[in-house]
């Protein structure tokens, strides 16, 4: 294989987006992660709220991440009140 093959190569993958070329970082970063959080807690304004679907439209690998602090604010809920 040359380098005209590997050019050839890597355009063709660059036609097909992330999903050819490799996955993209599972987390978002802690900017952004500060907004999710408060999006998976239900402490979102209405525009952060339409900023974070935005973001999830364009990076939709972080739905799994938004589920699962979805899950860890939900069981932490019940320890809370309790604690009232």
């Amino acid at each position: 294989m040359n380098t005209d093959d590997i050019k050839i190569l890597l355009e063709f993958l660059d036609l097909f987006g992330p999903d050819a070329t490799g996955r993209e970082k599972q987390e978002p970063q802690p900017e952004v992660a500060v907004k999710l959080d408060r999006f998976a807690q239900g402490e979102c304004s209405d525009v952060e709220r339409a900023e974070v679907c935005e973001l999830l439209k364009v990076h939709p690998a972080w739905l799994r991440w938004v589920a699962d602090k979805v899950k860890i604010a939900r069981m932490q809920k019940p320890a809370m009140a309790t604690q009232i």
